[in-house]
């Protein structure tokens, strides 16, 4: 088996894309208490939306394909995998997902 990422330059431009924008919305919902948590976010979508575009193989046949990227299993796993991330760096560097004050 041979494994091989055929993403073109527009697929990769449009994982980066939309890996930046869950990163930086992600960023903005609720309290957060470091600056760069929407680069983890990020990342962890792009890795998500790779791994379920290109090394799933079952995934390659469903449609649509847009140079090499099958949209809507990126899609799915970058926000499964964003969205895991993003809950494990709020709550362990002690943010919150509201901006009332909690009771003690």
């Amino acid at each position: 088996m041979e494994l091989a990422i055929t993403l073109g330059i527009g697929g990769w431009l449009v994982l980066l894309a939309g890996a930046l924008l869950f990163g930086v919305i992600a960023q903005f919902i609720g309290e957060a208490r470091t600056g760069f948590e929407w680069l983890a976010d990020a990342i962890a979508a792009a890795l998500g939306a790779i791994i379920a575009s290109e090394f799933i193989i079952s995934a390659r046949t469903f449609e649509p394909v847009w140079d090499g990227l099958a949209i809507v299993p990126a899609l799915i796993g970058g926000l499964v995998l964003g969205i895991v991330v993003e809950l494990a760096t709020r709550y362990l560097t002690g943010g919150r997902y509201t901006t009332r004050p909690m009771a003690v």
